[in-house]
Parts: C-alpha cells; structure tokens; sequence
C-alpha cells in the first residue's frame, strides 16, 4: 500500500488523497487513458497540490499534511521521517516545501 493523490476525470477532477496512513511509498494516480501531463500540472496547481516537473509530480507538503486531515503525532512524525528518507534520495525540493512522486495513468 501506499499514500496516492488520486486525480479523478480524466485528469481534471479535484486532487483526493487517498490512503493518508501508509506512509511507505507515494504516488500520483491519474485517471486518464493516456499521459496528459500538462493538464495534470494545471489540476494539481489549481488545488494548490503541486506541479509537474518532467514526468513526476511535485507534490506541496503542506497540502498533503492539511489533505490528510486531522492525524495524532504518530503520523506527523510517521510523515516526517518518510520526508527525510525522500530528501536522502533529492525527492524533497530545496526549500523542503515539494516532494516527488511518480505518476501512474490509468482508469
């Protein structure tokens, strides 16, 4: 399992994350028939959930934590370790604010 920002509608619809709990692994889920990476940059920037960036999202940390709702400590420090692991990797941005994710297409 794993965190997804799921983007309904052909790529169009509001940005949900789904599965905030399993902090191992995030990604975007778009579902469209085909890659339609400028209209995801578009959605995403429209929520205020991050941009595309070549064929990753960068996702903005603090919508995901306000996306998450209302979570006890364990998960912001769940969430902030799974941060630190992505910025080893250069998956954080350098201000701290974006994380990468990779993008699946599909229905």
């Amino acid at each position: 399992m794993e965190m997804v920002v799921y983007v309904p509608d052909d790529g169009r619809g509001v940005p949900q994350l789904c599965r905030a709990e399993d902090l191992g692994a995030l990604s975007v889920r778009a579902a469209a028939g085909a890659p339609r990476w400028e209209l995801l940059s578009r959605t995403l920037g429209a929520a205020g959930a991050g941009e595309v960036a070549g064929e990753h999202a960068w996702l903005d940390v603090a919508w995901l934590r306000s996306a998450a709702g209302d979570r006890d400590q364990n998960w912001h420090d769940g969430f902030t370790r799974m941060l630190a692991y992505a910025s080893d990797l250069g998956w954080v941005s350098a201000d701290g604010g974006r994380v990468r994710a990779h993008v699946e297409w599909g229905r």
